[in-house]
């Protein structure tokens, strides 16, 4: 089944780490495009391996539009049309889906924030082109959309690419000295007369924020003082800006918007057992703090040793694409299949946690199999032993029968581990057989790195 792609550019160029501040960036587009993607049934794909190692001679920005039909074919990926999207970008969690408006044209926004900048690349690149280039049709190359009817047009010009690499890069780095391959693409596409469909809303994307005062806000409206650029606009380009600070600046404003792409907790937290009710499961706040913590990662697999009755499982199916989970019992398993019906991306099986681990290295193992001293200290030396780089979600630290308390305490007092988070009900919690916890319900950690 063909799907549309946002075809997603994070390729991390060592030599311009310090100018970009980082690429911590990345994460947080990301994190927006993957919401639209799941919210409109697209498939996202990301373009963060480069084609060619030469990051002179083939720029990312080269790269991104020369390679995309390759690379898709490459992974064997099925498409209809194609959203090039740069990391930069940032999409509203309610933007509408713009596939849906393309008419299977191309698809630009219309570039019209530095004028002048334009000018002289376009200037800058016309002895190659030998054309006049219209500059009221000119669009910014950050945001495209395509479909297979262009791939003639993107392979052509990618031997045009080939056969004047030289006296581009002398353009880009010596002569001209603005862009890589966005104007010589407006080129093309004028002098290839494709029909490029430039007229969608303003909103789908907003550029150079600051210097359209964007971030300020209706301040005569006291109850609300969200900046103009989240409140009107859909896809939000942070360039324009002093590129050193963009990753503080896309950490604030996911920190601001995260809970709006984050699935809502509640829908599933009330869909389960909590410690108030059942002994056998961990508490609401447990729960909750796992999907606040991973809920804006990326999290492929996690493994999970005595699901129980599944109350915990379908809570790590909701931050993780695959959750293999296991129990000793049988009867569990049951429970746990039919707590869990409807998530497909949960695998149960009987197994016990003393058998053997064969399972591709997790990005997340949570650990609530055993709970004797003996062999609670067993299985988390097993990890650090097979799964050293996996994150650990740790259940009963505050339990009161007091065995994994002590061996955690060791590990971060021997500076094994880092504490990421401690998680769940504080020491004096009521559970449901009238206990109490003496310490912090549990935790998430991650063993340290052996120098």
């Amino acid at each position: 089944m063909k799907k549309n792609i946002i075809y997603w550019i994070g390729i991390e160029n060592p030599q311009h780490t310090d100018k970009y501040g980082g690429f911590e960036y990345f994460e947080y587009s990301k994190n927006t495009w993957k919401h639209f993607c799941k919210k409109y049934e697209c498939e996202f794909v990301e373009f963060n391996v480069p084609v060619k190692d030469d990051l002179i001679e083939y720029r990312v920005n080269w790269q991104k539009i020369l390679y995309v039909f390759d690379e898709l074919e490459r992974k064997g990926i099925n498409y209809d049309q194609i959203a090039l999207v740069d990391s930069t970008c940032m999409v509203k969690w309610d933007c509408p889906n713009f596939f849906e408006l393309t008419e299977g044209k191309f698809v630009g926004w219309r570039d019209l924030d530095n004028m002048r900048w334009i000018k002289e690349s376009i200037d800058g690149y016309s002895e190659l082109f030998n054309y006049e280039l219209d500059g009221a049709k000119y669009i910014n190359s950050g945001f495209i959309i395509f479909n297979n009817l262009h791939r003639k047009l993107i392979n052509d010009f990618k031997k045009f690419y080939e056969s004047n690499k030289t006296a581009l890069i002398d353009l880009q780095d010596n002569k001209i000295k603005k862009g890589n391959e966005q104007t010589p693409l407006n080129y093309w596409l004028q002098k290839n007369n494709v029909d490029v469909k430039i007229d969608l809303p303003l909103p789908f994307k907003l550029t150079h924020l600051n210097r359209k005062e964007l971030f300020s806000y209706n301040w005569q409206l006291k109850e609300d003082n969200t900046p103009f650029f989240i409140k009107y606009g859909w896809n939000w380009i942070f360039n324009g800006i002093p590129k050193d600070q963009r990753t503080q600046l896309m950490k604030n404003v996911w920190d601001m918007v995260k809970h709006n792409y984050i699935q809502k907790s509640n829908d599933i937290l009330d869909t389960v057992n909590h410690k108030d009710t059942s002994k056998n499961s961990t508490s609401r706040k447990f729960k909750q703090n796992i999907i606040d913590y991973f809920g804006d990662k990326d999290i492929n697999l996690t493994v999970e040793f005595g699901c129980c009755h599944g109350d915990t499982t379908k809570i790590l199916g909701s931050i993780s694409k695959q959750v293999i989970a296991s129990d000793i019992a049988d009867s569990n398993i049951e429970l746990s299949k039919v707590k869990c019906k409807g998530c497909d991306n949960i695998k149960l099986d009987v197994k016990d946690v003393n058998s053997v681990w064969e399972y591709e290295t997790p990005d997340v193992i949570y650990m609530d199999a055993l709970h004797d001293y003996d062999g609670m200290y067993k299985c988390i030396t097993r990890i650090k032993q097979q799964y050293p780089s996996s994150i650990v979600i740790m259940d009963d630290y505050g339990h009161e029968m007091n065995t994994i308390k002590p061996i955690i305490d060791n590990l971060i007092s021997n500076n094994e581990i880092e504490v990421l988070q401690w998680i769940g009900e504080d020491a004096g919690y009521a559970t449901a057989n009238g206990k109490s916890f003496i310490d912090k319900e549990g935790l998430i950690f991650k063993f340290k790195e052996i120098i």
